[in-house]
């Protein structure tokens, strides 16, 4: 007789902060017939000696999002089911000893705004005022956020828990999961030394032992333990006499955070030589234990602390706590289904699992209860690694974004840990042009080329970067005659069999193409929102649908609900086929010159679809279509082809073209991009793609949600900015009449208009053509002008000629 449930809808296995979150989530839900099981004790692994400490004020938005529903959430358990959390509401601080900090700070503040979390830079003397520890003489400035403080641990992890009983979920301790198999159905049966449960869902938020219970259900997660400091000092005079809580305190660039704990302080340091643990398998004996402390890794850090609060280099150290965490390749969260299973959820690698866990928790419940979270989340997608995420790769990065928490991230910075990645079979000759790359999903592609004598590698700062020049000039190249990409850096799938029209068709919004020919159409969810975006082309014996690289195993993830179908094979092309694209009045009279088809528009027509002899190689899919506006091609090869083609598009002289002039073409002409202007968290009516939807069409995926789509509560703007010497880079607010109406997404200079330009979205009563607009940059409101139609060839003329 077993004494374990024998069914649930969900069975979460790990019973930490962000295992108990989610069930409290489910719970909160309607699905009450849902089963946490946790090997030991609630807390085990991490969650019981993490430092607690909360903050909001973090990019991007999605991140920011969590924490702060994460940080109302406790108000919620305390409240509304009477669950102590050990909440304590302080406020925050961020120390700033440079101007990059200020930068920093100033940009996170104004992304923040859109919303609604307050932060503000303080005077030093208001900063010493909110915490009268500090020497502010080692201070150029502070920034405050409100929604600041920190958590008890144990208590918050049992409010996640106690909170989840009262609305009817069951939690198991000492029950640990075995293993994992699914049935043909794609349900569960979870296996236990007490029982085996049968289950739709199964959630993964196993903490330390994440890998271990994904290699049950027989997958591999790119994670790995490292070991995390932190000391406790013994009572500080000068805080038993203050009368009131410190708040946090967040010195990013020694890496190091503090908060009031008892009547002395709590801090935690990221070192700057990190120790991996346990790198092959967490033991499965471990539980509330700690590792042996060794205050020498992180005296750099202490001595840069006792810089700022003197007062900790005379109090003594009551205890030192070093245990271990489980980061991901880049320190975020891997959420979401995974793509290789059905019904499999993970929720792995929370590395501020109180700072997060509980936005995690909502989301998760809104992916398994409602088939789709609520805001796009795809920064913490498990989708966005891919098999090139080995443990080599992991070891690596988590190493190096440990040891570089110091540093701030720059806009369209790549960072040099675990590279080179994948190449291209021309990456020599990007090499040999002066090629500066940077990676996306474990491949390598060239951002700019450096002129000669210019050093290739990127400056690093939030103003106009050394590549503003070089990059504008490749625009101006390709405009006046001809400019080549490396586009291998695509996602490319193909779709055969005699119901692969009828499949794609359910699948896709638009009409598809007929045969010889392409169309743009967005993927939506059941609920109207955009989850895809591509070129579908029809190529007589198969569909071949173009999208953006690191979404592959998301966009395969959601063919795979609608899959098996008999008659339809979808296969993921991505790494097996090279691209080139080449654009620019030239292009087409360089096409004619290397290929065996008639070239001029008439006979290859804008939006044609052929396979073409070109530069003597065979079968060529070439694609008439241009993201930078002028007229254009994309060119799909075998990858042993490549090389072929390159060179004798080279030698007809084509101009090499990074991606960033593509970037910086795209705003001349307002084209938005997947991941900035397009997301999930837009329906299709309000990020202008409705031309692109066919609710007549008949049925598909989100067509009813299309017609019955309310008034859109953004739309898209373009604007020209006057900032001088400083640059657009995404996230940036936008003011009309001195009001917040917006936000930009994405920004920088149009080489050939020669104007700083902003693609963003503002509430409908925000759009007016003689608008007074502002956008702050670096917390300075800049003088702005709505464009309403593209700056660059408004009419389209170029492309189609």
């Amino acid at each position: 007789m077993t004494d374990i449930d024998t069914t649930a809808r969900v069975v979460v296995i790990g019973g930490g902060v962000v295992g108990c979150s989610i069930l409290y989530h489910l719970a909160k839900n309607g699905w009450s017939d849902v089963v946490l099981l946790e090997r030991q004790e609630l807390t085990s692994g991490s969650s019981w000696h993490a430092a607690g400490g909360l903050f909001t004020v973090v990019r991007p938005n999605a991140s920011a999002e969590m924490h702060r529903y994460t940080f109302q959430i406790y108000r919620e358990l305390e409240e509304v089911h009477g669950q102590h959390c050990g909440f304590h509401f302080t406020g925050g601080l961020n120390i700033c000893r440079t101007q990059d900090e200020i930068d920093s700070n100033a940009m996170m503040q104004s992304a923040c705004r859109r919303l609604g979390i307050e932060g503000h830079f303080i005077s030093l003397k208001e900063a010493k005022a909110k915490a009268p520890i500090l020497d502010t003489s080692q201070m150029i400035a502070a920034f405050w956020e409100d929604e600041g403080g920190h958590v008890d641990p144990a208590s918050a992890t049992n409010a996640f828990a106690g909170a989840a009983r009262l609305l009817g979920a069951t939690i198991h301790r000492h029950t640990p999961v075995t293993a994992t198999n699914q049935r043909v159905d794609g349900t569960w049966d979870v296996i236990t030394e007490k029982g085996t449960i049968h289950a739709e869902y199964v959630v993964n938020a196993a903490g330390l032992w994440g890998r271990e219970v994904a290699r049950m259900a027989g997958i591999e997660l790119p994670l790995m333990p490292v070991e995390h400091q932190y000391l406790v000092t013994e009572a500080i005079p000068l805080i038993e006499n203050l009368g009131f809580e410190l708040p946090q305190i967040n010195d990013n660039e020694t890496g190091c955070y503090a908060r009031q704990e008892g009547m002395g302080l709590l801090l935690g340091a990221y070192e700057d030589k990190m120790r991996h643990w346990a790198k092959d398998g967490t033991p499965l004996d471990f539980g509330h234990e700690l590792l042996p402390d060794d205050l020498s890794c992180m005296e750099w850090n202490l001595e840069r602390s006792v810089e700022i609060m003197p007062c900790l280099g005379e109090a003594g150290v009551k205890r030192v706590i070093n245990g271990p965490m489980i980061f991901s390749p880049d320190l975020g969260p891997l959420i979401g289904p995974h793509p290789a299973l059905r019904n499999y959820f993970c929720a792995n690698g929370v590395m501020a699992g109180f700072n997060q866990g509980g936005g995690i928790g909502r989301v998760l419940a809104e992916w398994i209860v409602g088939g789709e979270p609520e805001i796009d989340i795809f920064n913490w997608d498990v989708a966005r690694f891919g098999a090139f995420a080995t443990q080599k790769y992991t070891e690596e990065l988590t190493r190096y974004f440990y040891e570089n928490r110091s540093e701030k991230v720059f806009p369209y910075q790549s960072f040099p840990a675990a590279r080179p990645q994948a190449k291209s079979p021309v990456h020599d000759r990007l090499i040999e042009a002066g090629a500066v790359f940077g990676t996306g999903f474990g491949r390598e592609h060239a951002t700019w080329y450096a002129p000669e004598g210019t050093e290739p590698v990127d400056s690093l700062t939030y103003r106009q970067p050394n590549w503003w020049g070089p990059v504008a000039k490749e625009g101006q190249a390709l405009r006046s005659g001809a400019g080549l990409f490396e586009f291998s850096d695509m996602a490319k799938i193909e779709v055969t069999g005699p119901n692969a029209a009828a499949w794609l068709d359910r699948i896709m919004a638009n009409r598809l193409p007929k045969p010889g020919r392409l169309c743009l159409s967005p993927m939506l969810s059941e609920k109207g929102r955009v989850i895809g975006d591509f070129t579908i082309s029809n190529l007589g014996d198969r569909y071949l649908i173009i999208g953006t690289y690191a979404m592959q195993l998301a966009y395969l993830r959601h063919f795979r609900r609608f899959l098996p179908v008999e008659g339809v094979t979808v296969t993921n092309l991505s790494d097996v086929l090279a691209g080139l694209a080449l654009a620019g009045p030239n292009a087409q009279s360089i096409m004619a010159e290397l290929s065996d088809e008639r070239m001029e528009t008439e006979f290859f027509r804008f939006m044609d679809a052929k396979k073409i002899t070109l530069a003597g190689v065979k079968e060529v899919v070439a694609l008439r279509v241009s993201y930078t506006g002028e007229a254009g091609y994309e060119l799909y090869m075998p990858l042993d082809q490549q090389r072929k083609i390159f060179d004798a598009l080279r030698g007809e002289g084509a101009a090499l073209c990074g991606l960033r002039a593509l970037m910086m073409l795209r705003l001349e002409k307002s084209y938005p991009a997947w991941g900035s202007e397009i997301t999930s968290d837009y329906y299709a009516h309000e990020c202008d793609m409705m031309n692109h939807v066919k609710s007549d069409k008949g049925e598909f995926i989100g067509r009813e949600a299309v017609l019955n789509y309310g008034p859109p509560r953004e739309r898209p703007v373009t604007l020209t900015v006057e900032v001088g010497g400083d640059a657009i880079w995404g996230d940036e607010a936008i003011f009309l009449d001195g009001s917040l109406v917006g936000y930009v997404c994405s920004g920088g200079w149009g080489p050939v208009v020669e104007k700083h330009i902003a693609l963003g979205y503002v509430v409908p009563e925000g759009y007016r053509e003689d608008g007074d607009y502002a956008v702050e940059i670096l917390g300075t409101l800049r003088k702005a002008k709505l464009a309403p139609q593209p700056l660059y060839d408004p009419t389209g003329s170029r492309m189609r000629a």
